[in-house]
């Protein structure tokens, strides 16, 4: 018997036309509820763009719009055990006690991680640059707060991920929704009755991602005590495999988040906030191709790739299809949205810039390709092809950001990112063409 695509079995060419059906049905059933959960994470963002906007002015304001920038830097702080523990769970390495053990170190480490981020103006002050923001002023220990609450949420990576694997799609996307909902009621009660201050925008939109884990905290817990003596040895192996995923994640991230971190050192903070809500946009996009490649590759091995040619490339095919469409929806849509003065009548400001929305377009659109290739690559375990791949992003989107964000501001950083993109993702495919072995379409009789 052959795992295929998803994690279903296949012993020969005549199935694969009835399993690549029952796929896509449990794909679009999850996508749909992962899309809810997402979009749920979405509409709180964008809400709390809005309220950020009119509460503070647009030094303040660049301020909370940088630290949420930042987030994807601060997620490398789940330091790999997310993929590890898929791979080796789906592989039958670990079991689910060893996953729940490593969660809860993992927590530890980053609550004191936090703890020296908040004494320490060391790390704050390498992101948010010292000559605009005093670092004894009340916007600088905001922005250390806000970093402690995201390294401190970085462990939700973790929890989502072992969800998804569990097939708790529901739980999972639920505890989104909650978070959510819990951001939206308290900036709207603050909106309407609070004092506008740095530090409880900050908090009440980033708190609800801590407080909402953690009864699933308690209850990783209580496992870990009852079996912790039993299967602790066995537990260090999946440290060291978190350790190069964790450089993997690095590596990814430097690229990924560098936007923001060239936008604090060139960008005014006007345009900054015309940056944010340009970029925050097209999450809703990300979200909604990002659950269904996820899915769809949350049991793959690497030798699941051999003779399940058919299946794996239909997927991919559909991944792009439904993030190039989702793309394309939210651009006009937002591009309706303005012409029609909705985002003007809300915050009493104009906030979109018709040049930095086509940017952003083209680099969601190439981000597409890449992202559904490098789910492929790190749910098989192709850590070689990932460094490589990653460490062109790095090289060569330095690079040019450094080259094109001075003189073209914002739109530099778009087309930058977006031409390392379209060299990283031809990569990922000569990569992925090479691993999957090629096999005729099954003939009718």
């Amino acid at each position: 018997m052959r795992m295929g695509w998803g994690g279903h079995f296949a012993n020969a060419d005549e199935r694969g036309v009835s399993v690549v059906l029952r796929l896509d049905k449990n794909a679009m059933v999850f996508t749909v509820a992962s899309v809810g959960g997402k979009s749920a994470v979405a509409v709180s963002q964008i809400y709390a763009m809005f309220v950020f906007s009119m509460m503070h002015d647009s030094r303040e304001a660049a301020v909370i719009y940088l630290l949420l920038g930042y987030a994807i830097w601060m997620q490398v702080l789940e330091l790999g055990f997310s993929q590890a523990a898929q791979n080796r769970f789906n592989a039958r390495i670990s079991s689910l006690f060893e996953i729940c053990f490593m969660a809860l170190i993992h927590y530890i480490m980053v609550i004191g991680l936090a703890v020296f981020v908040v004494a320490s103006p060391i790390v704050p002050q390498l992101l948010l640059p010292a000559d605009r923001y005093e670092i004894h002023g009340p916007e600088f220990k905001a922005f250390s707060v806000g970093m402690a609450v995201m390294i401190i949420a970085s462990n939700n990576v973790i929890t989502q991920r072992m969800l998804l694997v569990l097939n708790k799609g529901l739980v999972a996307n639920g505890l989104l929704v909650i978070q959510s909902s819990l951001a939206i009621v308290g900036l709207a009660f603050y909106q309407r009755y609070g004092k506008a201050s740095v530090m409880t925008s900050i908090l009440l939109f980033l708190l609800p991602q801590v407080v909402t884990y953690l009864p699933l905290l308690v209850k990783i817990v209580g496992k870990v005590i009852v079996r912790y003596k039993q299967r602790l040895y066995s537990s260090i192996a999946i440290f060291k495999d978190a350790a190069r995923y964790w450089l993997l994640n690095i590596l990814s991230a430097l690229f990924l988040g560098a936007d923001y971190y060239f936008a604090a050192h060139y960008l005014s903070g006007e345009e900054i906030v015309s940056y944010h809500f340009a970029t925050r946009f097209f999450f809703l996009s990300f979200v909604i191709y990002y659950a269904y490649v996820q899915y769809q590759a949350r049991c793959l091995t690497l030798d699941s790739l051999e003779g399940n040619t058919i299946a794996i490339r239909k997927s991919l095919r559909d991944s792009m299809l439904i993030g190039l469409s989702a793309t394309v929806m939210v651009y006009v849509s937002v591009i309706a949205l303005d012409n029609w003065q909705f985002f003007e009548h809300i915050i009493g400001k104009s906030v979109v810039s018709y040049n930095l929305m086509l940017g952003a377009f083209a680099y969601f659109a190439i981000r597409v390709i890449r992202d559904v290739g490098v789910v492929v690559l790190a749910n098989v375990g192709a850590k070689s092809s990932l460094c490589k791949v990653y460490a062109i992003e790095i090289v060569l989107g330095f690079a040019l950001l450094s080259v094109a964000v001075k003189p073209f501001a914002a739109m530099g950083i778009f087309l930058s990112m977006a031409g390392t993109c379209v060299v990283s993702s031809w990569v990922i495919y000569y990569v992925l063409k090479k691993s999957i072995a090629v096999q005729p379409l099954p003939c009718k009789a």
